[in-house]
């Protein structure tokens, strides 16, 4: 009997320490560099991508999107749809907790839903249909609805623009979505350690040793999100060629966009992979601000389709039309919803010459007088910047006048904010997005025509927004298509914004990383470990 218990403790012992073992992760660091600055910490005050890649390492979602874009259970455990639709009660899984040890209940969920649908244009949609969204207990809560809305799982589990992060209640209840929080208590798999956060230059995240992932293996933003390395370091560098320099000599293990002229140098070195990680590439969006003059006129708003050639800002950003795509779509080429329909002034290939001109024609009858315009041109965005410079040429070829103000992409997400011809307002800047966010009428932020509710640029389309809404309550795919194609119309007519093509954009890491996932719209660091 007593060896049978020693044999017992050994084995439970051997067990913990087993365990323990398997619990700790690599202690070097995973070094990344990443384009741009964190400047916010609060998913649902900005939709800056460097906030939502942060928001992913400390925080979770209740649901996620599989590699195949399934709709898995993540933070919730299960959930139920009544016959009518109208109601849905979701469980938590077990053992969910925040960093410092405090469990995950109902009451966060609420009050961290509460907040966000502030901002997010799903969100937003969501509102519109919410009679009620109640903690049952701790770890259930339901959603009732006014009217069936059969996006809503979708919402729960979507990875761009805005997710629903699940925060702490004591944080975000009662606190508007526009006004940020700094506090980075999360409930995800790492740790954000804000006493090393240094502006400009690093931010820094631990393993979260209280985080327990789901038992599944890890695909897209679901199943487990296991942290393998103790330390991940956001570097900042911001010449490129230093960051290729630094990958070199191994001082950095990933970088996340890269200049075309650089590719063919980083290919053929040893030891490192060059290879595109957002599957599906990304969506180019010029945001014009339709609250100051002259794009409050509808004419002068489609002038500017002249002005973007997307051949030419192809090849001055990538160096390669293989990766890119001329697209006129605004609902993204090659999605279920991707029309070209009344985009044909932006994907014509008429003379230059005939461009230019139109275009400034139609400029003088939106009411265009001279003005100076401002385009804000983020030299950290190797897309973005390239693109700007070749839209800055053509506009100012065409007589028109316009300021290329460089900038980093951390001041643009700050100026952009400014509304109006006052100081600092700013007429057009580059955006990126997609593969999925485009590709829906409804939960992409940027078709939003809620005036002071939309998206930097505030479009303002009542009619817009009934086809939205509309899309949105469709059942019937036939129908639901070609109400897609009336809202590509509609917003191609009042310029929502303008598309400046579709770019895939390598990263380039050592290939001694393992499991790095290919995750549209985000970039995430769990599932990563070095081969031994």
């Amino acid at each position: 009997m007593r060896s049978l218990m020693l044999r017992l403790v050994l084995s439970a012992v051997m067990g913990a320490a087993a365990f323990a073992a398997q619990a700790q992760g690599d202690p070097k660091p995973l070094r990344i560099v990443l384009p741009g600055e964190l400047r916010s910490i609060d998913p649902d005050w900005t939709a800056a991508a460097l906030t939502r890649y942060h928001a992913f390492m400390v925080y979770d979602t209740l649901l996620g999107l599989d590699e195949n874009q399934a709709i898995k259970p993540q933070m919730a455990d299960s959930w139920t749809e009544s016959e009518d639709h109208l109601t849905y009660t979701f469980t938590l899984r077990d053992k969910l907790a925040f960093s410092d040890g405090s469990p995950v209940t109902a009451e966060d969920v609420v009050a961290s839903w509460t907040r966000w649908a502030e901002t997010d244009g799903a969100g937003m949609m969501i509102n519109t249909f919410l009679a009620g969204l109640d903690a049952v207990d701790a770890k259930t809560f339901r959603v009732r609805l006014k009217e069936p809305f059969g996006q809503l799982t979708y919402v729960l589990a979507k990875p761009m623009a805005m997710p629903l992060f699940i925060k702490p209640a004591k944080i975000v209840k009662g606190l508007p979505a526009r006004t940020q929080f700094t506090d980075p208590l999360g409930s995800g798999p790492f740790i954000m350690k804000k006493d090393e956060w240094v502006a400009g230059s690093k931010v820094v995240y631990v393993r979260n040793p209280r985080y327990v992932p789901r038992a599944e293996p890890a695909s897209g933003i679901a199943g487990g999100k296991r942290a393998l390395v103790e330390r991940v370091e956001w570097v900042a560098i911001p010449d490129a060629a230093t960051q290729v320099a630094a990958l070199r000599n191994g001082e950095i293990d990933f970088i996340e966009t890269l200049t075309p002229d650089l590719i063919p140098a980083l290919r053929s070195t040893k030891g490192l992979r060059v290879e595109p990680l957002f599957p599906g590439g990304s969506e180019g969006t010029l945001r014009v601000n339709w609250t100051n003059p002259p794009f409050d006129n509808p004419i002068a708003r489609r002038a500017i389709y002249n002005f973007v050639n997307q051949a030419d800002m192809i090849q001055a950003v990538l160096g390669d039309p293989e990766l890119g795509q001329v697209c006129g779509a605004l609902l993204i080429c090659g999605s279920p919803n991707g029309s070209e329909y009344g985009a044909e002034l932006l994907i014509s290939n008429e003379p230059e010459a005939v461009r230019l001109k139109r275009g400034m024609e139609m400029l003088k009858e939106g009411g265009y007088k001279g003005e100076k315009l401002v385009l804000l041109d983020p030299a950290d965005q190797p897309i973005m910047h390239g693109a700007s410079q070749v839209l800055f040429a053509a506009m100012k070829k065409a007589g028109v006048n316009i300021e290329m103000q460089t900038m980093d992409w951390a001041t643009v997400v700050s100026r952009r904010a400014v509304k109006g011809p006052v100081a600092n307002g700013w007429h057009l800047f580059m955006t990126m997005g997609g593969p999925l966010g485009p590709a829906n009428p409804v939960f992409h932020v940027q078709m939003s025509g809620a005036c002071d509710k939309a998206w930097f640029g505030w479009p303002c389309d009542a009619e817009l927004e009934r086809l939205r809404g509309a899309w949105i309550r469709e059942t019937d795919p036939v129908k639901a298509r070609w109400l897609a194609e009336n809202i590509q119309l509609r917003g191609a007519q009042v310029v929502v914004y303008i598309p400046f093509g579709q770019y895939v954009a390598p990263s380039a890491y050592r290939d001694s990383l393992d499991g790095l996932l290919r995750v549209p719209e985000t970039v995430v660091f769990w599932n990563i470990k070095r081969k031994s």
